[in-house]
């Protein structure tokens, strides 16, 4: 224990500011009744049997200067041998985990709220953080010291051990204890947006939720006692809620439900600035019922149903990768992996609202899997052009937001089957909830493609990923506007299925190409996410028709797309006396 001591702090702790960071924090805790200092000299002959220290750090954060996390998942290497485990390593995980398993859905139940929502309504969005969470969640007396760490402090100067009595922000049990709770109150909070309009007495915080111009609009009162929809969802101390008013009352009852709700389960404080609920991001516009709002780091806009990342993500995100491009045109400078790896994360959470830009991935994942020291852009133009058309697609996202009925799949409105073979390729096409042409074309392999083919230069499943691009690029002709539309694609070739699941390939540089050209038609279309499904090869039998049509089978060879039209009316005979098309839209500029 004293070599622990005698480690103390995490080296990001002792800076000048750090010290006066942790001074002042410590301060506030003990005020609050949420931590206690202890003299080492006071205890180090008989210390408390559960008390462990660990190394703090501190992170700079965005909203102030630092962030104080407690390593628990340090272990110390002791001066004789041994090892002294973490607190993470001894946890018995008791927490409930189904509050913590809804984290991953809660920015997707909020896009498809907005993806669900009629054109010509309007969503009024309001948010509320719960302040120093994990510091109102009290662990039972005398398990306080698990949390134990040293202050930090000027050499020299007498030991403190800090002792908090809350749960602390790296205890791998923190999360799930604390989304329990803040979930509950989500539940809580619920329940009272379910009474009636004026049961629930006005919150000390109301005036916080109006005054928006969206909101003064609205009338006082809906005299017809119209329904109203809502959505309450919780990200662990991110509230948000969602409503389709018809009356500022009802933005009321629902800013009031949200947050008694919360403090009854989260109690209020006399002391606003003290308050679980935090008055400074009240006092910042956050809890102001509006029509657009920064939600789990995205813009949403509630008329125009849109997403897009965060201006100030976006602005550095944007930079970075400009700065990536400039220096690849210098030739020496290279990117440190860790940077690299980092910006590629980012840059793929921000994809989340241009779906289509994981298309563009690939040759950004397979240095990643590589791991090298530094990544020099300028010697893979593969992944330099990658760089660029991610920082294309970011950039034309602020001037033209993502529809969220774009990031939402369905039922399909159409759907198109393909197949390939050493030949050629061929496919259908025909509608499901919306009417098209029955359509069905076919495509020879160039001579060179075919050598290719025999040299093993070119799969069988880059063939099929190429003829699955192909029966895309008739499916936009046939289908005419592919806006917001939902689209299944059918494949018996079960890589071509994962790649365009995934929009990612692993090995084949020719796929990823393919992959990286149709994600970019899906983004120009405005498409939704399209599913693509495996069909087995003894079921596909309508598409092995037109892609052996050019001699391979003599039972199918047809010279002309009037003799497949034949063949396919005779073999596939449609109802209602309705005859089958041979698209004729491809040509071979379109495939170069």
């Amino acid at each position: 224990m004293q070599e622990a001591v005698d480690r103390g702090p995490h080296q990001s702790a002792l800076s000048d500011e750090a010290i006066a960071h942790f001074r002042a924090e410590i301060d506030e805790k003990i005020e609050n009744g949420q931590a206690r200092l202890i003299l080492w000299d006071s205890i180090k002959d008989d210390p408390p049997v559960e008390l462990k220290i660990s190394p703090i750090a501190a992170i700079p954060h965005k909203s102030k200067q630092f962030r104080s996390i407690l390593d628990l998942s340090f272990h110390l290497q002791l001066k004789q041998g041994g090892v002294l485990p973490s607190v993470n390593a001894n946890t018995i995980k008791t927490a409930p985990k189904g509050a913590i398993d809804q984290l991953g859905h809660t920015l997707t139940r909020i896009i498809h709220a907005f993806a669900e929502t009629e054109d010509d309504v309007k969503i009024f969005m309001a948010k509320w953080d719960i302040k120093d969470g994990f510091w109102r969640m009290y662990g039972e007396e005398g398990q306080e010291y698990n949390f134990a760490y040293v202050l930090p402090q000027r050499a020299g100067e007498k030991i403190y051990i800090v002792v908090p009595t809350s749960l602390q922000m790296g205890w791998v049990e923190s999360p799930p204890f604390f989304c329990a709770a803040s979930e509950t109150a989500r539940d809580v909070a619920q329940d009272y947006c379910e009474t009636a309009i004026g049961s629930i007495p006005p919150h000390k915080f109301t005036n916080h939720v109006i005054g928006n111009p969206a909101y003064e609009a609205l009338p006082e009162h809906d005299d017809n006692n119209n329904t109203f929809r809502y959505l309450l969802e919780v990200y662990v101390d991110d509230y948000v809620a969602l409503v389709i008013p018809t009356s500022r009352e009802q933005l009321r009852h629902i800013g009031d439900s949200t947050m008694t709700g919360i403090h009854d389960v989260f109690p209020q404080d006399d002391n606003d600035n003290n308050d679980p609920i935090s008055k400074k991001k009240l006092e910042h516009g956050d809890g102001e019922f509006g029509l657009t709002k920064t939600i789990l780091g995205f813009d949403f806009d509630g008329v125009d149903k849109t997403i897009w990342l965060e201006e100030a993500k976006r602005a550095s995100l944007l930079t970075i990768l400009h700065g990536w491009i400039r220096s690849s045109k210098r030739g020496t400078t290279g990117i440190q992996f860790k940077e690299f790896e980092s910006v590629v994360q980012k840059v793929r959470h921000a994809f989340t609202a241009i779906p289509a830009g994981r298309g563009l991935l690939t040759p950004c994942n397979k240095i990643i899997q590589k791991r090298p020291t530094t990544v020099y852009l300028q010697r893979n133009q593969v992944l330099l052009a990658a760089i660029i058309g991610c920082r294309t697609l970011l950039r034309e996202s602020s001037e033209s937001p993502t529809r969220c009925r774009e990031l939402v799949g369905g039922w399909p409105d159409y759907i198109g089957v393909c197949d390939a073979s050493s030949h050629g390729a061929g496919g259908v096409i025909f509608g499901e909830n919306e009417e098209c042409v029955p359509t069905v074309f076919r495509w020879e392999w160039s001579q060179d493609i075919k050598e290719r083919y025999k040299s093993e230069e070119i799969t069988n499943s880059d063939l099929e990923m190429a003829g699955l691009f192909l029966l895309w690029l008739v499916m936009e002709q046939v289908c005419g506007n592919l806006r917001e539309k939902n689209v299944a694609l059918f494949s018996d070739n079960s890589p071509t299925v994962g790649w365009v699941r995934r929009l990612a390939t692993r090995g084949s540089l020719v796929s990823a190409h393919l992959i990286r050209a149709l994600a970019l038609r899906l983004k120009l279309n405005g498409t939704c996410p399209i599913t693509p499904l495996h069909i087995a090869g003894e079921e596909n039998s309508m598409t092995d028709i037109p892609s052996r049509s050019f001699g391979s089978e003599t039972k199918w060879h047809c010279r002309s797309n009037s003799d497949l039209l034949t063949l396919f009316n005779t073999s596939f005979p449609l109802p209602n006396q309705h005859s089958w098309t041979v698209s004729k839209f491809l040509t071979r500029s379109v495939c170069v």
